[in-house]
């Protein structure tokens, strides 16, 4: 694993660069931009698939989003999903520079939020040829209708409200304002699936300094309005492969875009006893998410 650096515009990116074990650099190989959750950092669940990834033969890069960890950008835990899509765009083009990555061999994978984005990226970026999503989350769904999707337009009225305010305020001097994106504390917390996710972000389990797991309050016009599946039915014609766990609030997401995706190829596997994010790092669990995953871009990404 390789710390890198490599532009996005005006921005500079970090990430990890992860190499097979007997890596050859005269050699050619297919490469895999890995795209991180809302909220983390490459050093978490996109790193450890990276390292997975590293290991079937193929070289992946885990990154940090723009104006979130190591990479650049203000204001700092910005959550632009269009800049987030433009993120793997740059992802990609650091990896064609790349002698030892062959052009026509490149995918991408994302875990939650990033597999939405990972999915979004493919269908404006015909140089990703296969792209695989992990407990995959349309995060402006999230938004819009909740994570289990039953929430109404109630509240995402009210979160472009929170938005508009906030705007508001910054313009008059006031101080950002931030929104959590895992629960701070398990005070109040029903859903299994955020139980979890304090347990994730918040504790020894893969809390990383990179991170505060929070995005900033003028993101949530663009989230709310954000859409990473439009259009799949028309222009998400690569390869898809999705993993989700079968006791996850977020299945739904999964179901939406297996149905709605144009690809000829596509399949969601489901990992019995998962929850969404007991994906992110039980090793049984990735190791069986590495068995479809592993073949279905062997498969798509062949030379």
């Amino acid at each position: 694993m390789n710390p890198v650096k490599f532009p996005n515009g005006n921005l500079e990116m970090a990430a990890n660069l992860c190499l097979p074990e007997a890596f050859d650099e005269a050699g050619t190989y297919a490469g895999i931009v890995v795209v991180h959750p809302g909220g983390g950092v490459k050093e978490q669940t996109a790193g450890g698939y990276a390292r997975r990834l590293a290991a079937e033969g193929f070289v992946a890069l885990a990154f940090d989003a723009s104006f979130q960890g190591e990479s650049g950008g203000a204001p700092r835990f910005q959550e632009d999903p269009y800049a987030r899509v433009n993120d793997v765009r740059a992802a990609v083009d650091y990896l064609t520079t790349l002698d030892f990555v062959d052009n026509e061999r490149i995918g991408a994978l994302g875990i939650c939020a990033g597999g939405g984005y990972a999915i979004h990226a493919t269908m404006t970026d015909r140089r990703i040829k296969a792209v695989g999503g992990v407990s995959a989350v349309n995060i402006g769904d999230m938004f819009r209708k909740g994570w289990t999707g039953d929430s109404d337009v109630a509240q995402a009225i009210g979160l472009l409200e929170m938005g508009a305010a906030q705007r508001t305020a910054e313009a008059n001097g006031g101080e950002a304002a931030f929104v959590p994106f895992s629960p701070p504390s398990l005070e109040g917390v029903e859903e299994r699936d955020m139980q979890e996710a304090y347990d994730y972000y918040r504790t020894q389990r893969a809390q990383h300094c990179n991170t505060e797991s929070k995005f900033t309050a003028v993101s949530l016009p663009q989230l709310v309005t954000y859409d990473a599946f439009h259009l799949a039915d028309q222009l998400l014609t690569r390869p898809l492969q999705l993993v989700v766990g079968r006791e996850a609030g977020s299945f739904w997401y999964s179901e939406t875009i297996l149905a709605k995706a144009a690809s000829s190829v596509k399949e969601l596997h489901v990992v019995e006893g998962a929850t969404h994010m007991s994906l992110y790092d039980t090793p049984n669990q990735m190791e069986e998410a590495m068995s479809k995953l592993g073949p279905f871009y062997r498969a798509n990404l062949a030379a």
